[in-house]
């Protein structure tokens, strides 16, 4: 398991989904049943409105957060096409659907078309702007920027979606571009960076082909894709074509399953980079011919002896390597000495076994556990020289897990899960190595009341040959919801997780080397929603409130020293204390039966103890009409 990482990334999602905003509108108009039109009935909805904004405060900083403006907008629309009988002349179902159109931060659409037994065809298109201020460094100023847009897309086909033999066609693009900024080291001063402005373009082309076969009670499933990806950045050049083969065969019957998967992708990539340094007379290429094949696979087998007895085995390898021949020149243009490094190989084998069962002892009782077994193997030069020794490291990996399910009652039900695992030899200090998961939930339903419980602890303790490394987190979680009535539901949730980090480092600072230092970091995150829906005639209301909160270690001022280097710098990173919080209100007026009119606000609040640079406020709303023809 690897559920300190997972913890590492709670906030980031905790923020995201707790910054949802308040439209679109989510009620329905026009009839529940749709309009009739010759052979085929049609659904739609449309919503077109207009987004305000009032704003004080890091205004990077919220668009890096939220990055929604004012202005005209299609906030929302859909519109499904179905024939009566199954029988349309070119489809038989079409389903449009859209959302933020004109100018929101995140726009998407989607389309699906179908015929019975002859097509199935799909597409999804999607429109990212992504504005990243970077870390500010050098006194508040920072000096890394990033404000792109990515478009993707992804489009499918599927030749005779309810035969036996079927046949699949797909292409996937995407496309970033825009302005950036970044630093490189000077060349002239060991102790300065200079800015470096980039015309940022990645485009990635993807095509597939591929079939579905059933026979004799199996499925096989096979593609051939190619991936192409081209980075024309300013200043460099990085192409690359990973065509690939995936192929599963799977096999269901009454008392075995079987699922086999194989992939494998013939990676090649070759790129130049071009910076020079006017001042200093020097110029750094970096360029080669990289290559990087990935193979996977796995079979997994369920037996199903008796009706209570459920037993899976699982097999998987995982082989990834990195070769090529690749060169960093520098070239001193006044007296054309040339200094060269060259490429490192690196290789990761993983072999891993994975054993479960799960046992019904009573009609409201079941324990299930396993066993998992991995070897991995990583090997790789040590030096940059063509001519360096290859080293190579083991890591074994025991895994038992244990738990049950039990249900004393109809409406309660409780479940813990244990899981322990030993590593021999982790590859980074952050690998676990010693580690124990438990976890624990309980459910209550009753009628139209859900309540649940929910708590987990992983201990992960870590020691290599240069360093140790120490990680605690528990998470306790809890959320309610309840819906007396037609016209009425409450809904709430909340969860702390508890995050301690330590370990060693070495780094420099101000040309001085520090060694054999401590790296201490403690998070206290408190997440909390509420929200609530009711109805009285016309109007259906929303309100809600959102919080996140990491309350740190305690303390009030940044300098007070915990545990590490008596560094100001290193102090102030040890902990992260903010609150970022969301209340947000909705109504919606029924008009008539194909027309609502709507509005909402929402507010957003940003704070963070140890520095006001990146606070803001947001005031944000819209009104709008929701419309069917």
């Amino acid at each position: 398991m690897k559920l300190t990482k997972r913890a590492l990334v709670f906030f980031p999602l905790a923020v995201a989904l707790s910054g949802q905003v308040v439209a679109p509108t989510p009620d329905s108009v026009g009839p529940t049943r749709g309009d009739d039109w010759k052979n085929y009935n049609i659904v739609n909805s449309f919503e077109t409105g207009y987004r305000f904004l009032s704003l004080s405060g890091n205004q990077n900083k919220y668009r890096s957060d939220e990055n929604f403006g004012s202005g005209v907008r299609l906030l929302s629309s859909f519109v499904g096409v179905n024939s009566k009988e199954g029988h349309g002349l070119l489809f038989d179902e079409f389903i449009l659907s859209t959302q933020g159109l004109g100018g929101d931060p995140y726009e998407s659409a989607s389309l699906r078309v179908q015929k019975n037994r002859i097509y199935e065809y799909s597409l999804l298109w999607r429109k990212n702007d992504y504005f990243n201020p970077g870390l500010t460094t050098n006194g508040g100023e920072g000096q890394h920027l990033q404000d792109t847009s990515t478009t993707l897309q992804d489009n499918n086909l599927t030749l005779f979606p309810q035969s036996k033999v079927k046949f699949f066609l797909g292409y996937s693009r995407s496309m970033q571009d825009g302005a950036g900024i970044s630093t490189l080291p000077s060349p002239i001063s060991s102790s300065d960076f200079v800015p470096v402005l980039t015309n940022v373009r990645q485009v990635q082309n993807e095509y597939r082909l591929g079939g579905e076969f059933r026979f004799w009670g199996m499925t096989l499933n096979w593609l051939r894709g190619w991936q192409d990806f081209k980075d024309d950045s300013s200043g460099q050049v990085n192409h690359g074509t990973s065509p690939y083969w995936q192929v599963a065969l799977f096999r269901n019957s009454r008392w075995i399953d079987i699922n086999g998967r194989f992939t494998y992708t013939a990676g090649r990539r070759a790129f130049i980079t071009n910076q020079n340094a006017v001042a200093a007379h020097q110029q750094v290429f970096t360029f080669g011919d990289a290559r990087r094949p990935v193979a996977t696979g796995n079979a997994t087998f369920s037996v199903f002896p008796t009706t209570k007895l459920t037993i899976t085995n699982q097999t998987s390898f995982y082989n990834i390597r990195t070769e090529g021949d690749s060169t960093f020149l520098q070239l001193d243009n006044t007296t054309g000495v040339a200094n060269s490094l060259y490429y490192q190989f690196l290789g990761i084998r993983t072999v891993a076994n994975d054993t479960d069962f799960d046992y019904k002892i009573k009609s409201w009782f079941d324990v299930h556990g396993g066993y998992e077994y991995s070897n991995r193997r990583i090997a790789a030069t040590s030096q940059f020289l063509q001519s360096s020794p290859l080293y190579s490291q083991r890591n074994e990996l025991h895994v038992g897990k244990a738990g049950f399910r039990a249900r004393p009652f109809s409406r309660f039900t409780v479940t813990v899960n244990a899981e322990f695992g030993r590593a021999s030899r982790p590859f980074t200090p952050k690998s676990d190595s010693n580690y124990n998961l438990l976890t624990g939930r309980l459910d209550y339903r009753w009628k139209t009341l859900q309540l649940s419980a929910w708590s987990q602890a992983n201990y992960n303790d870590n020691s290599v040959l240069l360093s140790d490394y120490n990680s605690h987190s528990r998470t306790y979680a809890g959320s309610a919801a309840w819906s007396p009535v037609k016209w009425f539901a409450f809904d709430a949730s909340y969860s702390k997780l508890h995050l301690e980090t330590l370990g060693g480092i070495n780094f420099f600072a101000n040309n001085v080397l520090f060694a054999n230092q401590i790296s201490y970091y403690l998070s206290n995150l408190h997440v909390g929603t509420l929200s609530t829906r009711f109805s009285v005639r016309r109007f259906d209301f929303y309100v809600g409130y959102s919080r996140v909160q990491d309350a740190g270690d305690g303390r009030n001022i940044p300098t007070q020293v915990v545990a590490g280097p008596d560094l100001p710098a290193f102090r102030a990173a040890q902990t992260f204390p903010l609150a970022f919080q969301s209340p947000q209100a909705r109504v919606s007026v029924r008009i008539s039966e194909r027309l609502r009119w709507n509005a909402g606000y929402q507010y957003f609040g940003y704070h963070e103890d140890f520095s006001s640079g990146q606070n803001y406020l947001a005031h944000t709303g819209y009104t709008s009409l929701l419309w069917s023809f």
